[in-house]
């Protein structure tokens, strides 16, 4: 019981700093809550109401644990390209993603991070989007969204398309890290969503797979 009660305590402070707790006399580890992670649907006595998932992260405390942590992609296909990804402050910190892809053509190209980073069959056999908490489609400002869903990217009318994101759900360290599974630019727009076409919920309607990479730890 006493175990029980302490940890509801760390639970409450959390939100304000990460909080200092023991698996053993010899571990000390930073107790953090992210709310980041979508919504549930609770069904009781017939009634159905929506709550915030709590995403409990227990985290090494030492600096090279909390050290900011980097990945870098080498995207292929009908395209070329290097992406960038920095966390400053893993383990539930946001993650800047920056790089700089050609061979695209003009206008917005649906850009993800897909499930695996198999690529025996090219961009194919990387999956869907990383979905770990199994939400429906989104934009990337949607609280309720696929953990790889990344919006759009534009290309000029030269086939450039410069990357420049911050992201809060997207983590190089811990359970649901992103390292080892893929980018993958898509021929179309992402509709995040709300196209209303039968994959929208799912895939954001953005066509074929023109290019993509593994994300690799730098």
């Amino acid at each position: 019981m006493r175990t029980f009660l302490s940890f509801s305590l760390l639970v409450v402070a959390c939100y304000a700093a990460p909080q200092t707790v023991y698996v053993n006399n010899q571990s000390p580890s930073h107790l953090y809550i992210n709310t980041a992670s979508g919504t549930t649907q609770i069904l009781k006595e017939g009634l159905r109401s929506t709550s915030d998932i709590i995403q409990l992260v227990l985290y090494p405390s030492d600096n090279e644990s909390n050290s900011p942590k980097e990945a870098s992609v080498l995207l292929m296909g009908s395209i070329r390209g290097f992406l960038k990804l920095r966390q400053d402050q893993p383990p539930v910190g946001k993650t800047h993603i920056t790089g700089h892809i050609t061979g695209l053509t003009p206008g917005p190209h649906g850009f993800h991070i897909h499930q695996t980073g198999n690529l025996t069959e090219g961009c194919k056999s990387t999956g869907g989007h990383y979905n770990p908490f199994e939400r429906v489609h989104g934009a990337p400002h949607d609280h309720v969204r696929h953990v790889g869903d990344l919006g759009n990217i534009v290309a000029n009318e030269r086939g450039e398309a410069l990357v420049d994101i911050t992201d809060h759900q997207v983590t190089l360290v811990g359970p649901n890290s992103v390292v080892g599974r893929a980018f993958v630019v898509h021929e179309g727009r992402d509709d995040l969503g709300q196209g209303g076409h039968e994959t929208s919920k799912t895939t954001g309607n953005a066509g074929g797979r023109v290019g993509c990479g593994v994300i690799a730890r730098a």
